[in-house]
């Protein structure tokens, strides 16, 4: 499964609008994380299981999203090198390979996350799994009104369904960059006897709220015709 919409990451980034609440207050919430782990003491590694866990959540909605959509667009969006029809069997399918192909990354990256912390001296702290707790419930909680608003509300445009299926997927970059980089960090760490657990939570934050500006400029610039 493809989509043909071509997205240039150099023009994205030009739209991010540095001058609206929405992104200053991105930006704000990303540097949330630095504070709570300097002030709970998180490690990189309980700041990353939230982060995977969020990630999770977003893809069950997503899932539900595809699943209960009844009209949408199917523009440049293809199924076996042949254009996908806005059928009921092109929305079940898309949605079961997104449940499984997107879960399939996340169970590799758990796995990664199981074994970060012998590598980058990143332990869990006592703190984090209340913390863990709490953000999720908070994120599910917060997602859930957010996904039911969004149904509520009504557009004139039909909905993309390879956008949506593939829009979670920038979460996947972080994590992945963060684990390749955090072990080289880690590993550096090692070697002069130096704690790297702030380090690494500073790449991941830098690197994740990189993607959230874009995808932000993906949300409300690029697809605000097709979501």
């Amino acid at each position: 499964m493809s989509s043909n919409q071509n997205i240039k990451i150099s023009s994205l980034w030009r739209q991010a609008d540095f001058t609206k609440l929405s992104t200053l207050s991105l930006i704000f919430s990303n540097l949330l994380v630095i504070f709570f782990a300097v002030v709970d003491k998180l490690s990189a590694y309980d700041v990353l299981w939230v982060y995977w866990l969020q990630s999770v959540i977003i893809g069950v909605f997503n899932f539900i999203r595809i699943i209960t959509l009844k009209e949408f667009s199917t523009e440049g969006f293809k199924q076996g090198n042949k254009q996908a029809l806005p059928t009921k069997a092109t929305k079940i399918s898309s949605a079961v390979f997104f449940l499984f192909h997107y879960g399939f990354f996340h169970l590799v990256y758990a796995m990664f996350l199981v074994g970060f912390s012998d590598f980058t001296q990143s332990s869990p702290q006592s703190s984090g799994t209340s913390y863990f707790i709490y953000s999720a419930g908070m994120f599910f909680i917060s997602y859930l009104i957010e996904f039911i608003n969004s149904n509520k509300e009504q557009s004139q445009e039909l909905p993309n369904i390879g956008y949506i299926m593939f829009a979670p997927y920038a979460r996947i970059i972080p994590m992945h960059l963060t684990i390749i980089f955090g072990g080289f960090i880690g590993a550096a760490g090692s070697f002069f006897s130096t704690n790297t657990n702030f380090a690494i939570i500073i790449l991941f934050v830098g690197i994740k709220t990189v993607v959230d500006l874009l995808t932000h400029s993906i949300n409300f610039a690029v697809l605000k015709n097709k979501w």
